[in-house]
């Protein structure tokens, strides 16, 4: 399990220096296995658990930063390759002069960089714009702590932490993004794309990466244009991740986006070993196996199937790792060991999973797209073909479509995050909600305002700025890394400069992926129009675990902070029929905050409960 630890302080402030040495001789104390990657007159950075295939450390060549994680390095014909160890002169000179720029155009990956002039009293922190890699920072006296994992230093701590309330009524409210706060109020976040810069002492954020930027420049506007770009951007990053290992373990679900991936990891040039592993349902929801299988059987290869138990405990949730913010725990709970074991069995050092595919190809809300056609073209016969299109996709009317491209054409009005406060949360007191709504402190700071964006794309880029999880909170030393080769900086880029009127031509949702890999799919897979849920699943799993979520919910910090309701969630979890039009994933995601706020109260003194 890849993780690190960085120092950085004033070194010509004798305070900070003494300050710095103690944690140093407490980190080195407190375990054993890590390495120096950067040591400098006000820096070092430590790691552990690197290995060839996953994340390593990426050492400048003249010893002036440290890159830690997985890179590629970008080509003019289009090919990444993964980057040298250590990084050439040039490349490592190029770094240092544009302050950390260089290393977000001229590679890729997942990563946290640390580059550091000695002479100029200053240090650079990276995190690629993908944010693959955690970064989290908090200040002890005159020393900042950057780290991937907060286990590695709550031993090096000697004063409290306390829970961040209003960011976690902004999650519950849907009004939380990927920001710099995160759910203790001491420890904050380098978001992706995000240096900070600390020069004698003073600290400075600084965005390289903008994903509006990006989406206004270079528009690939041509249909054809897009399906060909699309093609080689999909399978180039995709080839590039398998490339780093011998054998993949595939999470393969009959879906559009895993089906691309299992298609490109087929004719990888690396050629590795592939396994593919489907979960289907025992109850009434959609059975897919039939997807799974016609996928697999193109490709050549057999399919693992595991049913979905609904009986798995929820128990295991008061164990999760420590972290500073809650995740989505009911899917480790499920999967996690069964899939670290498969793996372990198999050989495989990687688990392949097709997270990002639903935003990056556009899956939802093309109600905007004609808008986007009239913000980019203005009002041309073309926006009635669009409006068609949007309402073919979403099963809405065309009059609903052409009243929204009017709006936001005529008055300039642009969807908000804000709009979406408490949508479809009726445990949460009213009162919770309207607060949360008046504030937009944890939306992401370059999507608070459109900034000329229109609303469909807007959508866009709030879809795609919440980092997917690196660290598996049921995990243990020696399981498969999880990657997600789609949500990759290039991909993630070329279709950011891809209208939503084109990622929606057809009125097919993806409709550009789905061109792009046509002819690689079974004719069932490329035709789907929906997706299979596993609402009934979720309803089961609820009902083998009341009792628990009961003694865990009613009397929980959430109740007692006033942000749901006790009287209605008694109701919901009576067991008697109800009004209430709560789903299984409100219980669930309030279930995961009351276990990450037990498992804080446990290791951080005094902390807010």
């Amino acid at each position: 399990m890849f993780r690190y630890v960085a120092f950085v302080w004033d070194d010509q402030d004798a305070a900070a220096r003494e300050c710095a040495r103690a944690l140093l001789d407490r980190h080195s104390a407190a375990g054993e296995g890590w390495r120096v990657g950067l040591r400098g007159r006000g820096v070092e950075v430590r790691h552990a658990g690197a290995d060839a295939e996953a994340c390593i450390a990426h050492g400048l060549a003249e010893g002036d930063g440290v890159v830690l994680g997985t890179l590629f390095a970008r080509s003019p014909e289009g090919v990444s390759t993964p980057a040298p160890r250590p990084l050439g002169a040039a490349a490592s000179r190029a770094m240092l002069d544009s302050n950390g720029r260089h290393l977000i155009e001229s590679v890729w990956g997942r990563y946290v960089a640390f580059l550091h002039d000695a002479q100029a009293r200053v240090t650079w922190v990276l995190r690629d714009p993908t944010g693959g890699l955690p970064c989290y920072l908090l200040r002890w006296r005159a020393v900042d702590i950057y780290f991937s994992r907060i286990d590695d230093v709550l031993a090096l701590l000697d004063a409290p932490l306390g829970v961040n309330w209003p960011y976690l009524i902004a999650s519950v409210c849907f009004l939380r993004e990927h920001c710099a706060a995160t759910a203790l109020r001491e420890v904050t976040q380098v978001l992706a794309g995000q240096c900070v810069e600390i020069r004698a002492g003073v600290a400075k954020r600084h965005f390289y990466w903008d994903p509006l930027r990006i989406a206004g420049t270079e528009a690939i506007e041509d249909p054809a244009a897009a399906v060909a770009a699309m093609r080689q951007c999909v399978r180039d990053v995709v080839h590039a991740w398998a490339s780093r290992y011998e054998h993949l373990l595939l999470s393969l679900s009959g879906g559009l986006d895993s089906s691309i991936v299992l298609a490109c990891l087929k004719d990888a040039p690396s050629s590795p070993r592939l396994t593919c592993f489907h979960y289907y349902p025992l109850g009434a929801d959609l059975d897919e196996r039939a997807f799974a299988r016609s996928a697999a059987q193109k490709a050549g290869l057999e399919l693992i199937e595991r049913p979905r138990d609904s009986s798995f405990s929820l128990q295991p949730l008061l164990t999760v790792q420590r972290a500073p913010e809650p995740t989505n725990y009911p899917y480790f709970l499920e999967h996690s060991r069964h899939e670290a074991q498969l793996a372990a069995e198999l050989g495989a050092a990687a688990l392949v999973i097709g997270y990002g595919g639903d935003q990056l190809f556009y899956q939802e809300r093309a109600e905007w797209a004609a808008g986007d056609f009239l913000h980019r073209r203005g009002p041309r016969p073309g926006v009635l073909r669009v409006a068609l299109d949007a309402a073919q996709m979403d099963q809405i009317s065309i009059w609903h479509v052409l009243r929204e491209a009017a709006s936001g054409y005529l008055l300039h009005r642009r969807w908000s995050l804000l709009q979406e406060a408490g949508r479809m949360r009726p445990l949460l007191v009213p009162s919770v909600i309207e607060q949360a709504r008046r504030s937009a402190e944890f939306l992401h700071p370059l999507l608070r305002h459109p900034r000329g964006a229109p609303s469909g794309k807007l959508w866009h880029a709030h879809q795609l700025s919440q980092p997917y999880d690196f660290y598996d909170p049921l995990g243990r030393e020696g399981d498969a890394q999880r990657i997600s080769p789609l949500y990759s900086q290039p991909l993630v880029e070329l279709c950011l400069r891809i209208p939503v009127y084109v990622l929606t031509h057809g009125g097919w949702d993806r409709a550009v992926a789905r061109r792009a890999f046509y002819d690689d799919l079974p004719p069932e897979i490329r035709n789907r129009r929906h997706k299979g849920g596993i609402e009934e699943h979720l309803r089961l799993t609820l009902e083998h675990n009341r009792p628990f979520l009961r003694e865990l919910l009613l009397d929980g910090a959430l109740v007692r902070e006033g942000i749901v309701d006790r009287a209605r969630l008694a109701e919901v979890l009576s067991g008697r029929a109800t009004r209430i039009g709560t789903g299984a994933s409100e219980l669930l995601e309030y279930a995961g905050i009351e276990a990450w706020l037990r498992r804080s109260a446990q290791t951080l003194p005094r902390a807010a409960a």
